[in-house]
């Protein structure tokens, strides 16, 4: 463990006995109740029902076991299945590959530059798009906007984060799929800052697009506007290092259309888990609740 992330898990530990008062259950549930689901000697996903759909998640070799809670919570609870597309940000090792095709022997896992070599004739038509994805490889969130989009020829994206737990059926995003509509989560009103990032003239992304989060995004193909994700990156201010952390959420807050929020007292990013949660976010500033409240609610679905 180096420096960084070293005095990252310390602020995480502090949390977690200061503000949730849990400490030690975040220690025990961390360090070894969350390696226990590498002893499953199961598949995890679920049989391939629609080719309308393809399902996106940019990962890590840091979230390798994140991801495995995450993904097996996701098909617990889902019923519309799509081809499973993992897109690696350059740290996957080929055992990490063996690992996630353990549990999930039908996912295909994408290199970046494997990603780059194949797809390079579709980019070159977006000379903007294709200059970004090249040229700034420090912004790796635009792994997760703009890949999905040129991977799959699939009708609906589905693009998921791997610290989104599942608890209960998505109901709203199949009704979404029906209806053709794009989907993101989104933050309640008046809890928190929205999460802006700042243009070249010293402009921001509208208070309610900011608002968004790319926790989960669901869009027809159809509703992923190039032009405008073009105009979003001409405008975008690449010096401010605000941005870097918010690139691709507000990138699909800016390009989609037929675009509405997901309601937040079901897809949850500040709410605490109830019986109406449908899906949490644990997002960086929450995730010690990943483990203190997500895996101990899922631990007995998946360790029994």
């Amino acid at each position: 463990m180096n420096l960084k992330k070293l005095k990252l898990e310390l602020f995480y530990i502090r949390k977690a006995f200061l503000k949730y008062k849990k400490g030690f259950k975040y220690l025990a549930n961390k360090y070894f109740l969350t390696p226990e689901i590498l002893k499953l000697n199961k598949i995890l996903e679920k049989p391939i029902n629609s080719n309308d759909l393809s399902v996106h998640v940019l990962t890590s070799h840091r979230d390798l076991i994140m991801l495995i809670w995450a993904l097996g919570s996701f098909y617990q609870n889902t019923e519309t299945i799509g081809q499973l597309f993992i897109h690696s940000d350059g740290s996957i090792t080929d055992r990490d590959k063996k690992v996630i095709k353990r549990f999930f022997p039908n996912a295909l896992i994408i290199e970046p530059k494997e990603f780059l070599e194949k797809k390079s004739f579709e980019l070159d038509k977006y000379p903007v798009i294709n200059k970004l994805r090249k040229e700034y490889p420090d912004f790796f969130l635009l792994k997760k906007l703009i890949d999905p989009y040129f991977t799959s020829e699939s009708k609906f994206h589905l693009i998921i984060d791997s610290d989104v737990l599942w608890f209960n059926r998505p109901l709203e995003i199949e009704e979404g799929m029906k209806a053709g509509k794009s989907l993101m989560m989104q933050g309640l009103v008046g809890e928190g800052e929205p999460n802006y990032v700042y243009f070249k003239d010293n402009s921001r992304l509208d208070e309610k697009l900011a608002n968004l989060n790319s926790g989960i995004v669901l869009y027809q193909k159809e509703n992923f506007d190039l032009g405008k994700l073009t105009e979003y990156f001409e405008k975008f201010d690449l010096s401010n290092p605000k941005n870097k952390h918010f690139i691709e959420q507000a990138g699909y807050a800016y390009c989609l259309k037929e675009l509405i929020g997901l309601p937040p007292s079901k897809y949850q990013i500040q709410d605490s888990l109830n019986e109406n949660t449908i899906v949490r976010h644990y997002t960086s500033p929450k995730r010690p609740l990943f483990y203190i409240e997500g895996l101990e609610f899922l631990k007995n679905k998946f360790l029994d």
